[in-house]
């Protein structure tokens, strides 16, 4: 026999506890004492010094002490929850409801969703929890909270356009000390399973499913949507790349070019793609900040994947003021750059000068100072008071937006005998100031490829242009592009640790309104089984302990009338 809510030890302790105690009071008894005062006014205190209730010498009533403690020993049992016969109910459970879109096809949901409730009756509540395993992971029901609270938890969940978050939790159940030593890992859902997680659990810890399917129908989706230069060359347009999954059976060549549609905002774009390898091209769309969203045919097994969209960038010629001597080989990359054109301070966006000129004064500079005058090779000033974070995060923004992290720092510092650093200082307005060595032709900064890309960030992220999305996919790293992050906002790209960031679900993301995606993973749209699993054979547990605690609290209700009865005929005090 086990107890679901205590361990033997501490059943056993509670029961010795409760026959002492007992015991003593059934020693207390009503002693009469007669004492005599000359007037009523002295009755408090022989009162006091007389008590009513003392410890008697020799135990009587053995049948009453022991109907008292039959009663109290079963309320006590009850709450320990015995259970007998299932060895297996030491084990703590977590059913994981998958609320991906792994199971958003049919009835997949409801049945999981049934499937859960019904074994989650036969697990002692100690020893049980349920997660909703959608984009994020949220714990429906912690160990020991009644499972009518699940119901309503439950309400209104549907599953969400994302791929599962089952393998997150198993790389927590890999962890030791997460959670208890023995146990069992339920799967509500077709989400699945990879080798390689299941090769990480660590003993003790089971997989297996709580409910079988058939095979799942085929289905067709996006999978990914990516943006680039237009092929064109011109400036003020963008190409967009949509890529195709499928599951087996169901090759992504069946899908005709004029099969896939395509909006700008409401309206429709005329233009059929071209076949790509992987997926499909749309060409030379206008980089005017719409929404651009890309659909295929309905009617697959999966209506999630079916439609995807992101906001176009908006892109417009950037005029720059460089000052005569600052240009050189700076004409030379704005002029390669068709977003970059030489104009005056007046016309202009963003300056360029040398360390200790005025030139431009009123607008955010790129400055070329001397090394005697600087410590760090480069220098952000941001504007003080504006964005989040501090210069530990600005360094990090920095580093991203200016593409430092593609020059051959090591180089340069071999060739300057001076290691090449960045910091991030707070200002009046922002700049970003470099040394003016660096441009000296023996140095071989500006004969490479990093300089023009290096000029044409820093301008960009001077003039507090927004970055754009390269590739956007559910459970992927989003690639910006070229222009640099405002000063003013930070990049969703990188978050405080400075890690890439991952969009979890295929949901309308959005910063100020600049760029939406509704994407899924590959895994979804394929319909991939993964590893097979056992099913859970139920517990059991829960159904043992329910039905002796009823019968204990039969036995008890039937104790105290018989307590009744014999205090009726005198039998007990």
């Amino acid at each position: 026999m086990t107890f679901a809510n205590l361990p033997l030890a501490a059943v056993l302790a509670g029961l010795a506890a409760l026959a002492a105690l007992l015991f003593l009071l059934q020693q207390l008894r009503i002693r009469h004492t007669a004492v005599t005062v000359p007037t009523t006014l002295f009755w408090r205190a022989a009162a006091r010094e007389a008590p009513v209730r003392v410890l008697r010498e020799r135990f009587r009533h053995w049948l009453a002490y022991l109907l008292l403690l039959a009663i109290c020993a079963l309320l006590w049992l009850g709450f320990a929850a015995p259970e007998f016969g299932r060895q297996e109910s030491a084990r703590h459970h977590v059913l994981l409801l998958d609320g991906s879109a792994h199971n958003a096809e049919g009835d997949d949901f409801a049945r999981a969703a049934a499937a859960l409730q019904a074994d989650l009756r036969t697990l002692p509540a100690g020893r049980r929890e349920v997660i909703w395993g959608g984009a994020h992971n949220v714990q429906l029901l912690a160990p020991g909270e009644d499972r009518l609270l699940l119901a309503r938890r439950m309400a209104g969940l549907t599953p969400e356009a994302s791929p599962s978050g089952l393998g997150e939790q198993l790389r927590l159940a890999s962890i030791p000390g997460a959670w208890p030593e023995q146990l069992e890992f339920i799967v509500y859902g077709r989400a699945p399973v990879d080798a390689e997680a299941l090769r990480q659990l660590r003993p003790g810890v089971q997989v297996s499913r709580g409910l079988d399917y058939g095979p799942p129908s085929a289905n067709r989706g996006i999978v990914a949507l990516g943006l680039a230069d237009a092929r064109s060359g011109d400036w003020r347009r963008v190409d967009a790349l949509v890529r195709v999954g499928a599951s087996e059976g169901t090759p992504r060549g069946a899908l005709a070019a004029g099969e896939l549609s395509a909006r700008l905002n409401d309206a429709p774009w005329p233009a059929a793609p071209e076949a790509a390898d992987g997926g499909f091209v749309f060409r030379d769309l206008p980089a005017a900040g719409a929404i651009f969203t890309v659909a295929l045919p309905a009617g697959d097994g999966l209506a999630l994947d079916d439609q995807a969209s992101v906001r176009l960038p908006r892109r417009s010629v950037l005029g720059v003021a460089a000052a005569p001597e600052a240009l050189g080989a700076v004409a030379d990359a704005i002029a390669a750059d068709p977003g970059l054109r030489l104009a005056a301070p007046a016309d202009a966006a963003v300056a360029v000068r040398l360390g200790g000129s005025n030139f431009g004064g009123g607008l955010p500079a790129l400055v070329f100072v001397p090394m005697a005058t600087q410590e760090a090779a480069f220098q952000i000033t941001y504007r003080t008071g504006e964005g989040a974070g501090g210069a530990e995060t600005r360094l990090l923004q920095g580093l991203d937006a200016l593409g430092l992290d593609q020059i051959d720092a090591t180089g340069l510092a071999t060739a300057l005998g001076r290691p090449i650093s960045l910091v991030a200082l707070a200002g009046e307005q922002p700049e970003v100031a470099m040394w003016a060595a660096l441009l000296d032709e023996g140095f071989n900064f500006t004969a490479e490829r990093d300089f023009p890309l290096f000029l044409s960030r820093a301008l960009r992220y001077l003039a507090g242009e927004q970055a754009w999305p390269r590739y956007l996919a559910a459970a992927t790293p989003v690639q910006e592009g070229v222009t640099g992050w405002s000063s003013a906002t930070s990049p969703p790209a990188l978050d405080a640790a400075g890690a890439r960031f991952v969009p979890g679900r295929g949901s309308r993301l959005t910063r100020e309104g600049d760029w939406a995606v509704a994407l899924l993973s590959d895994a979804v749209t394929r319909r991939e089984a993964g590893v097979a699993l056992g099913r859970f054979a139920g517990g059991g547990g829960a159904q043992t302990a329910t039905t002796i605690a009823t019968w204990l609290a039969l036995l008890v209700i039937a104790l105290l009338a018989l307590e009744w009865v014999l205090f009726r005929r005198g039998l007990v005090p």
